[in-house]
């Protein structure tokens, strides 16, 4: 598996165009078995602002733009970017203490940690650019840094971003980037930006499985990673043809709400807001909206359960057990006019003959079984990831 990994990524990197002006080389070197995310954001940070016509950018409006890329896995997904990584503290801070939305656009994001006076992100911030523009930039002068560690004997750690600075001053176009210190900004190389904006997309698709890969890897049980590095899009939110196909459960058989255990009735709806199509578990952590994961509830009660986990030992022998009766209504249906291949196959990723079940008591509980088997994994990893247990 390790062979077939490293080989995967080897063939991901041998995408990057050659080029005559500048090595590419040197990317796969800044961004080769990076154990923490800072580098990888700070270089898409700058990706970001050389794709906006910027070529000189001052380390803040970088450090806003590694924010404002990983407030999504961090904020919305609940992903982890690994146990020491302060990126997601940072994040945490500003969502949790200087309230930021949950759902906030990223250019909000972005303009926000720029302006900001507040004095504990202000040193937040100081405290990625204190290493990570020198560390990303290192593979350009690792000869230099092997030469000096030969002959120096007391050559320490802490001592290569002095080293470092030292030979970014004296380049002559051959790094990636000149730091500016004194004014906390960097310039872009004219070669480099040249190079990235004339190959943009596959730069950007390297870039992006480097991301995915380092996620996955640091959460190694939760679904769906590749679509959690971008914010959601409406139309994965949407639930029309999920919201017509309990309206015709409705009309075969009456709907109880497992919340609060009264039924749909037009005066209940009426005094609780409506109804909607709620996730037993969050969207947010399955990314799908298939149907053994959805059953209505009360719209004014669900703004309450938002983005949490309802108490499983309270409420999820209540959810199997309206999911039966839903799904023996629509296994009719498979017979008849109103025949839903989609519905049939979200009900396969439950169990593969699910459809073979009757309606006896063995087929009720072998329902319920299955059902339990698929939802309580994904709850628990979903728990352990940070989602909230909640309770109506």
């Amino acid at each position: 598996m390790a062979e077939r990994n490293s080989s995967e990524k080897r063939k991901i990197d041998d995408i990057l165009p050659k080029s005559e002006i500048v090595e590419s080389g040197y990317l796969n070197s800044m961004l080769n078995n990076f154990t923490a995310s800072y580098k990888m954001y700070w270089f898409k940070g700058i990706f970001t602002e050389i794709m906006k016509g910027k070529s000189q950018i001052a380390y803040r409006r970088i450090v806003a733009r590694m924010i404002a890329s990983a407030w999504y896995p961090v904020v919305y997904y609940k992903l982890s970017l690994g146990h020491s990584d302060k990126l997601a503290d940072t994040i945490l801070y500003i969502h949790k203490e200087l309230g930021v939305a949950r759902e906030e656009k990223e250019e909000k994001i972005v303009e926000f940690v720029c302006e900001s006076q507040d004095k504990k992100l202000s040193k937040m911030i100081k405290d990625f650019t204190n290493m990570v523009p020198y560390r990303l930039i290192r593979p350009f002068y690792q000869r230099e840094l092997d030469r000096e560690r030969k002959v120096n004997v007391d050559f320490a750690d802490y001592k290569i971003n002095a080293m470092i600075e030292q030979y970014n001053r004296d380049d002559d176009g051959h790094a990636f980037y000149i730091l500016n210190d004194q004014d906390e900004f960097l310039t872009v190389s004219r070669v480099w930006i040249y190079y990235l904006k004339q190959n943009a997309a596959i730069i950007e698709g390297w870039m992006n499985y480097k991301l995915v890969d380092y996620l996955q890897r640091r959460n190694p049980n939760v679904p769906a990673i590749p679509f959690k590095v971008f914010p959601p899009s409406d139309k994965d939110r949407s639930l029309s043809n999920e919201t017509k196909y309990w309206n015709d459960i409705q009309k075969e058989i009456p709907l109880y709400d497992i919340y609060t255990d009264t039924e749909f009735t037009k005066e209940n709806l009426e005094q609780r807001g409506g109804m909607s199509i709620d996730h037993f578990i969050p969207w947010s952590f399955v990314l799908h909206n298939e149907i053994w994961n959805l059953y209505p509830m009360y719209r004014n009660v669900n703004s309450g359960k938002n983005n949490k986990l309802p108490d499983k030992d309270k409420y999820l022998e209540s959810f199997c057990e309206k999911q039966y009766q839903a799904f023996m209504v629509a296994k009719k249906w498979e017979k008849g006019p109103r025949r839903n291949v989609a519905i049939r196959d979200q009900y396969l990723h439950v169990k593969q003959d699910i459809f073979e079940l009757d309606g006896s008591d063995r087929g009720h509980d072998a329902f319920l079984t299955a059902m339990k088997q698929t939802i309580e994994p994904l709850y628990q990893i979903a728990n352990n990831q940070g989602y909230m247990v909640w309770r109506a």
